[in-house]
């Protein structure tokens, strides 16, 4: 009976101890396989990491190759330099307060490096949507060129570039796109920003008939001028008449356009109203 008892216990202590010993096993074997899981997890997240980095360094490299060759080729274009911009893809409300502004924008300074501005203009007196810009020096319109670039105004981008060469003369090249109706016939001075462009009266008015309409309603167009009132070019069978009128300044120009702009004038002799369309010239 005590042997049997006695193997009894021998028989449950290697029971327990094989138990034991594979519960150990069976401990590692979960242990290293949980390991092993760990460093392909691990592996596999710094692999991911590694290509997006890759991803991120060859976008941006092609990004900056970009950005080179667009300056490169800006370069390319802007290669002669010289002291007169052209602004082009002016909105045709565009003022000479525009292009000043911008110039104060690009300068530490202020405008001061402007010396002249011209908006170019086609034969029917219309604005082309350029402006003609002579600066102090050329490293002046570098600097414009520079901010004002591809810069938006009245949802325009504009598109600035060098005119002229190092060697043109200021008045040669701003004469050269001036029109001649903006130049006075007695001082040789510019009508720019106190000019008005009148269109819409019927097309037999001359320009004597304009003036004396304007002076009945308490506006005098720049006294003792042979070209104070213009009769422009229009359109083939165009039914209505142009004219530019040359004032003593900015704000009788601009009172003038407020007051007429939009309205009805009426040729009496027919009973027929015209609508005026005013605008500033510069």
């Amino acid at each position: 009976m005590m042997a049997s008892k006695t193997t009894t216990a021998a028989r449950q202590l290697v029971a327990r101890a094989v138990a034991a010993r594979q519960s150990t096993y069976l401990s590692s074997i979960v242990t290293k396989t949980c390991q092993r899981a760990s460093f392909h997890t691990t592996q596999h997240i710094l692999n991911t990491t590694t290509e997006k980095k890759n991803f991120a360094e060859n976008i941006s490299k092609q990004f900056i190759g970009y950005v080179k060759k667009q300056r490169s080729n800006q370069t390319k274009a802007f290669a002669e330099p010289s002291r007169f911009v052209a602004i082009d893809s002016l909105p045709p409300t565009a003022t000479t307060e525009d292009v000043y502004k911008l110039a104060r924008e690009a300068f530490a300074d202020g405008d001061k490096q402007i010396i002249e501005t011209v908006f170019c203009r086609n034969h029917e007196f219309n604005f082309t949507g350029r402006c003609i810009v002579s600066l102090s020096t050329a490293e002046d319109a570098r600097r414009l060129i520079e901010y004002g670039h591809r810069r938006v105004l009245g949802g325009n981008t504009l598109k600035i570039n060098y005119t002229g060469n190092a060697k043109s003369d200021v008045s040669s090249v701003m004469s050269q796109h001036r029109r001649s109706e903006m130049t006075s016939l007695t001082d040789n001075t510019s009508a720019s920003g106190r000019a008005v462009i009148v269109t819409g009266l019927p097309p037999r008015t001359q320009p004597e008939h304009l003036l004396g309409y304007l002076r009945s309603r308490n506006f005098f167009p720049v006294e003792g001028a042979p070209d104070n009132v213009l009769h422009l070019k229009t359109k083939e069978q165009s039914t209505v008449a142009k004219f530019l009128v040359k004032f003593d300044s900015e704000s009788e120009a601009w009172r003038c356009v407020r007051t007429f702009h939009n309205t009805d004038f009426l040729l009496k002799s027919k009973q027929e109203n015209y609508r005026l369309q005013l605008s500033v010239a510069y």
